[in-house]
């Protein structure tokens, strides 16, 4: 975000809590919108707008509760508190219990893979299978990983050799999922083929160059950004 806009965040914010009229709040929301709408990409996927109204109250609730001598920015921590997101989303699923609804799954996520491609001549990032679907990111992982849960902390390669950064639960796990949700294409599909995420198989960075189609230290300067901005958040607490 250009610090253009994150000013006019914090100066929708200031003129709203001196004045929270109907004006004032309809220009927070709106200056807070690719907040909300990357949480409910990342929380309730296929469900973006049925949720929308749900999302715009959570995130003035959250206004109301932000605290700026924190260090943290608004459209950081609006995000964050929109997480719980997830919990409705999952109330208002409709989960077909059924035997065979794995291989079913896997079959579809397989067909959809293949129609993304021969579309727009890539494969698609998880981020963008889940759209595409409307299956959520985390039933993705579950059925790619053949019903093995996902794991609670996922790592980004250093550059330095393989190591790994771990990003930890809550709050590092929300911001970890803001940024990949923030990403574009490219650098999701780098983000989940070193970390895992959407139950991708982890590959070398040379696996990486080779899938992606760009060259290792390529590979590697997308890496360190990636890494760059999940450190902004490594201390929110």
């Amino acid at each position: 975000m250009s610090k253009k806009a994150r000013e006019s965040i914090t100066n929708f914010y200031e003129e709203w809590k001196k004045n929270p009229g109907q004006d004032n709040t309809r220009n927070l929301l709106n200056s807070l919108e690719p907040q909300i709408s990357s949480a409910l990409k990342a929380f309730a996927p296929g469900m973006e707008e049925g949720m929308r109204l749900k999302a715009q109250t959570m995130a003035l609730g959250a206004a109301k509760t932000f605290d700026p001598s924190r260090g943290m920015h608004l459209k950081s921590y609006v995000f964050q508190q929109l997480q719980p997101l997830q919990r409705e989303y999952g109330k208002r699923i409709n989960v077909v219990q059924l035997p065979e609804r794995h291989i079913l799954e896997r079959k579809a996520l397989s067909q959809a893979e293949d129609d993304f491609i021969s579309k727009r001549g890539r494969p698609p990032s998880t981020a963008e299978l889940a759209e595409f679907t409307s299956i959520p990111v985390a039933r993705i992982a579950t059925v790619r990983q053949h019903g093995t849960p996902v794991a609670e902390s996922s790592q980004v390669y250093k550059d330095t050799g393989d190591s790994a950064v771990n990003i930890q639960p809550d709050p590092q796990r929300i911001w970890a999922d803001f940024i990949y949700a923030d990403l574009d294409p490219t650098d999701q599909r780098i983000y989940e083929m070193c970390t895992g995420h959407g139950g991708v198989k982890i590959l070398p960075k040379k696996e990486i160059a080779e899938k992606i189609g760009i060259s290792a230290p390529a590979v590697s300067q997308r890496i360190n950004r990636i890494v760059a901005r999940l450190q902004e958040g490594m201390n929110l607490s």
